[in-house]
């Protein structure tokens, strides 16, 4: 059965997500201000992507000190810390791109600004089914019901698919920006900007991937 203590992890779990589906908004909300030539903008949502990062890791600890009190078998309490783990790398990621925008002001060409906002929103919509995906786990009574399990696997399975979508949006991006007439200095400094981007898709799909193995511990 679900115990008082483990129902207070799920809800932190939940919470948690939560901090950092808000530090994936600001980051959003900084690019695309920083797209549109808005600097002050851009500085401005930054200060709420730090914010909501170090809110995400004040309920990481929390669930960490729920853990180490008892919280779950001794089984199940590793793979639980481990995709909380992953859920706040993604904060991480995101707080650090908004780093790089406004303290390097990388030099965006008008050519490359609609596939990295295409490239963005498919993060964020991955991170929406991912939240979905959480929503559902309630350990032990709720992974006996087959439904939620199937639409728990569905919502996996397509941020896997996704993730294979931005992984060809890279590629074509690459690919016009090293064919483009671009000082070499800047294309190198576009491309570690670019793949910093994608690699939050990167660590949203391993968090879904370490959902996953959770599933399948406690189904086993």
């Amino acid at each position: 059965m679900f115990t008082d203590k483990e129902k207070e992890v799920k809800e932190l779990i939940d919470e948690h997500v939560d901090k950092v589906r808000n530090c994936l908004g600001c980051f959003k909300g900084c690019l695309e201000a920083f797209l549109q030539g808005d600097i002050a903008r851009a500085e401005s949502i930054h200060k709420g992507c730090d914010d909501a990062e170090t809110d995400a890791d004040i309920v990481l600890r929390k669930i960490g000190d729920y853990l180490y009190s008892g919280a779950f078998l001794p089984i199940a309490r590793k793979d639980v810390y481990m995709l909380t783990e992953f859920v706040d790398k993604i904060a991480n990621k995101a707080e650090f791109v908004s780093d790089v925008v406004v303290y390097q002001s990388p030099e965006v060409p008008d050519d490359y600004k609609d596939a990295l906002r295409a490239i963005m929103e498919t993060i964020s919509e991955m991170f929406r089914i991912f939240q979905e995906a959480v929503a559902l786990f309630v350990p032990y009574d709720s992974l006996q019901v087959e439904d939620k399990l199937a639409a728990m696997r569905e919502r996996i399975s397509s941020i896997g698919i996704m993730e294979s979508q931005i992984d060809e949006q890279e590629e074509a991006l690459m690919r016009a920006l090293f064919h483009s007439d671009l000082p070499l200095a800047n294309k190198l400094q576009l491309e570690r900007f670019f793949r910093r981007v994608t690699d939050i898709s990167d660590v949203i799909e391993d968090a879904a991937d370490r959902l996953y193995v959770l599933v399948i511990r406690e189904r086993i």
